[in-house]
């Protein structure tokens, strides 16, 4: 929206009142801030957030007594805020529109996770890092709330990943419900069934029922299976080609301790040399001397950071 030097209140609310508020703040519509400050006078971050509230409700005044308001109600389901991002820095105030709501990473359907979740964004990034794609099966066997599957499903037969979730930018004064409609609709029009298999296991019976329901809301549940098994029993899908095993085992700082889980990670690289032969794996570890476990060729293509921890993203080639 824009940028301006500030160090008093006073100053702050006055150059504040000329930004264009009324682009973004519909009649009806609270406007919420989220301000931190940085090496400057102004260091409150609630009196900001009060005195930019102040600004826009009075620009927002200025409006209702200027002409009528003809614009379309508000759609059901988005909040009756309009968010905005402050950043004071070295006295410098930025202000931007989140565009967004709720963050991008929330696509609508993890209602129900299980332990150690991993955002569904980063599942997707994942994804694409080891290379995966739409025509390769996938087996996650250790699915826990089956993220890695639904984002694979989501991305195979074509779904958008914002088609059952609200954005902010709906409650914009200039939105286009119309447009919005036809672009869902466009999207719908694209879907088609995955070219190839995509399955999760956990021995845990929450985890699968959760993946389930998961995949239900996320409009897939025909796209993928889950089923309750033990990781030395998984097994790939029938008759389908080599693939790719894609998990998020445990880490031993969320979980449960590192060396109570070597077994398991001996296990994990069991798998290609034994029921899936010539599958590729890859996987999530944070730990290096974990990740050895699973087999001395693993090898580390990228660190992201998941919940604030440094994690490898560690793949194993198919011989």
């Amino acid at each position: 929206m824009g940028s301006f030097r500030a160090k008093a209140l006073g100053e702050l609310e006055r150059k504040a009142a000329g930004l264009p508020w009324n682009d973004f703040v519909a009649p009806g519509t609270e406007p919420e801030f989220a301000v931190t400050c940085r090496k400057s006078r102004l260091y409150h971050s609630g009196a900001v957030a009060e005195r930019l509230a102040k600004a826009a409700r009075a620009v927002g005044n200025d409006r209702r007594r200027g002409a009528a308001d003809r614009r379309s109600p508000h759609p059901t389901g988005v909040p009756a805020t309009a968010r905005f991002v402050v950043r004071i820095l070295r006295d410098v105030v930025t202000i931007r529109a989140n565009s967004s709501g709720e963050h991008l990473h929330r696509r609508g359907y993890r209602q129900a996770i299980a332990k150690a979740p991993l955002r569904e964004t980063l599942a997707a990034g994942v994804l694409r890092l080891v290379g995966w794609t739409p025509e390769r099966p996938l087996v996650d066997p250790l699915c826990g709330s089956g993220t890695f599957v639904i984002e694979a499903a989501l991305r195979a037969c074509r779904r958008a990943p914002g088609e059952n979730r609200h954005f902010g930018f709906e409650r914009w004064p200039g939105a286009d419900p119309d447009l919005l409609r036809r672009l869902r609709a466009e999207a719908l029009a694209r879907l088609r069934p995955p070219p190839a298999p995509l399955e999760g296991s956990d021995r845990d019976e929450g985890a699968v029922g959760a993946a389930t329901a998961n995949a239900e809301r996320a409009g897939v549940a025909g796209a993928v299976r889950f089923e309750r098994r033990a990781i030395s029993a998984a097994t790939p899908p029938d008759q389908a080609a080599a693939g790719l095993l894609l998990t998020n085992p445990p880490w031993g700082r969320r979980v449960g301790e590192e060396r109570r889980l070597r077994d398991l990670y001996a296990r994990l690289g069991r798998l290609p040399r034994t029921t899936f032969a010539g599958w590729d794996l890859a996987f999530l570890c944070p730990s290096e001397r974990l990740a050895r476990q699973v087999d001395p060729a693993t090898e580390r293509i990228a660190r992201i950071s998941s919940g604030g921890v440094q994690v490898g993203v560690w793949l194993l080639p198919a011989p």
